[in-house]
């Protein structure tokens, strides 16, 4: 493991506690409009702040207390750092394939779809 690989890893956990802490606010925002928590108490934000803030450092550092989940992390890492990626035009043409194949799919899907629903309705009625 390379030190830039550590540093990513570091990186990827700051925006895992962002992300955690923002989900918790929203969280708690909601909470706070349900309960009309917000309105009643002018306090309300700024302990959904603190304790979103502390939700996300919470669990992000048990996430990051583990020396094996981080061993397994900075492996994954540097196996990813092994692939080798398709280029844009690749990817281009790759998706092109996947949404025809799609809409291929969709059509059939369709006309059996309304062949059956004819076929039911004359067995009902």
């Amino acid at each position: 493991m390379s030190k830039d690989d550590a540093t990513w890893l570091n990186v990827a956990y700051v925006v895992f506690l962002l992300v955690t802490a923002f989900v918790a606010y929203r969280a708690l925002e909601m909470v706070g409009i349900q309960t009309g928590w917000i309105e009643r108490f002018e306090w309300f934000n700024y302990a959904a702040t603190g304790l979103s803030a502390a939700v996300g450092l919470g669990v992000t550092l048990g996430l990051r207390s583990s020396a094996e989940r981080n061993e397994y992390f900075l492996s994954s890492i540097t196996e990813l750092r092994k692939v080798s990626w398709p280029t844009w035009p690749d990817t281009k043409r790759m998706t092109i394939v996947v949404c025809v194949v799609v809409g291929i799919f969709a059509v059939i899907v369709g006309i059996f779809d309304l062949v059956w629903a004819k076929a039911l309705r004359l067995l009902i009625a």
